[in-house]
């Protein structure tokens, strides 16, 4: 699964929803493709997280994938380099178990389209 734009706490449930959905499907791992990420707050880390914990409640195996430099400046901060992007094999299952690759590589992946920020209105300084 590919995110795009901003991660923020006005996207985080579309992103929850997304992983639920997808693990409803009986995915043995996700591989969040963050690549194309421009933002990311505490919300879109927290939900990152939650994603995790979705997945380790489904018994799925869970990836960042693409990190860019920013998104892991902030995951270093939060020491949470290791926690984001562990291996993705499925829990429980042992290496090399041939599952299929993550959301069926042969087919593009699914996008989340997040919307741009919008600017906050400028106050008079009257």
């Amino acid at each position: 699964m590919a995110l795009e734009g901003e991660l923020d706490i006005a996207t985080a449930p579309l992103l929850i929803d997304a992983v639920v959905r997808a693990l409803e499907a009986r995915r043995p791992r996700l591989d969040l493709d963050v690549a194309a990420l421009t933002f990311c707050d505490a919300a879109g880390v927290h939900a990152l997280l939650q994603a995790r914990r979705i997945c380790r409640v489904h018994r799925a195996g869970f990836r960042l994938v693409g990190v860019r430099p920013g998104l892991g400046r902030i995951l270093v901060l939060l020491r949470l380099t290791d926690l984001l992007t562990s291996p993705a094999e499925p829990v429980g299952s042992g290496a090399g178990a041939g599952s299929p690759d993550p959301l069926h590589a042969s087919s593009p992946p699914s996008r989340l389209p997040f919307p741009a920020r919008l600017p906050l209105p400028k106050e008079s300084m009257s």
